[in-house]
């Protein structure tokens, strides 16, 4: 019976899995022979010369510099941030509309939010868009539009943590420092991953945002991998645009391992502690 269960759980996870095969992994296997090849209509082998062009490439470097910048910048801050507002809404047990104004702007279309931030940063004396802080605009649409994601996965883990431990933690002394430190952040550690996993998948959305604002040539500051790989294809360089996609992959498979390093470590130390 426990095995019949098992293989329709696998049956109704099937047409996800099919759509990840056909429209993801095959076409991202199938374009590692463009990465190697002369052109995208000449399938002549040449080696790592499509890599070697490419990390020559100012604009790629630029590009590959500023979405390194944002991710180092952006992702801990949108982590640090969503969970200081998690931990206070939960301690103060605060009402239904504050958790629904900060989810709100998960709910506004881009463009919308990219004229707004145009409006305020983008015109007059207060310039930041077309200035060397462009990068700071482009970080308060992140924080802004993804911190809501956030809050409602910490929310839940918070929600989650037996109260009588952290009642017994009190009892015997342990002050708040102590308690963030060596039971709350232990036990949130696989929410934590989950976000930070995320928070990488929505970083790449606020190129959206930043097309909408200044096109596919803009301020030097917040020129993208995305604008980068964008052009080529408008130019028809598939082999210079898979490559790129590529030397970016292994980036952000990088951060990943990373993030399962840190929650493999952490969940040992909350086993050794029970």
């Amino acid at each position: 019976m426990k095995d019949l269960q098992k293989i329709k759980g696998y049956f109704y996870l099937l047409p996800s899995f099919l759509g990840f095969l056909i429209f993801y992994l095959i076409p991202f296997i199938w374009g590692i022979r463009y990465s190697f090849s002369f052109s995208s209509f000449d399938s002549t082998f040449v080696g790592f010369k499509n890599y070697i062009d490419i990390l020559s490439s100012p604009s790629f470097v630029l590009a590959l510099r500023n979405n390194i910048t944002f991710m180092i910048i952006g992702i801990p801050l949108i982590v640090v941030i969503s969970f200081i507002i998690a931990y206070i809404i939960n301690e103060i047990n605060a009402p239904k509309y504050i958790k629904l104004a900060i989810m709100l702007p998960i709910a506004i279309p881009s463009a919308t939010v990219a004229g707004f931030f145009r409006k305020v940063f983008g015109t007059g004396a207060f310039n930041l868009i077309d200035s060397k802080y462009a990068m700071t605009v482009v970080l308060l649409i992140y924080l802004w539009k993804n911190t809501g994601y956030n809050l409602i996965i910490y929310l839940v883990r918070l929600d989650q943590i037996d109260k009588e431990i952290m009642e017994a933690a009190k009892i015997d002394g342990a002050n708040f420092i102590h308690r963030l430190r060596y039971i709350i952040i232990p036990l949130i550690t696989p929410a934590t991953v989950f976000v930070l996993i995320l928070s990488i998948v929505n970083s790449f959305k606020v190129f959206k945002d930043v097309y909408i604002l200044q096109g596919n040539y803009p301020n030097p500051e917040i020129y993208m991998l995305q604008h980068y790989m964008n052009n080529k294809f408008k130019d028809l360089q598939y082999e210079h645009l898979t490559s790129a996609a590529y030397i970016f992959s292994l980036v952000i498979i990088g951060f990943v391992l990373l993030f399962f390093l840190l929650d493999r470590k952490y969940s040992k130390k909350v086993v050794i502690n029970r």
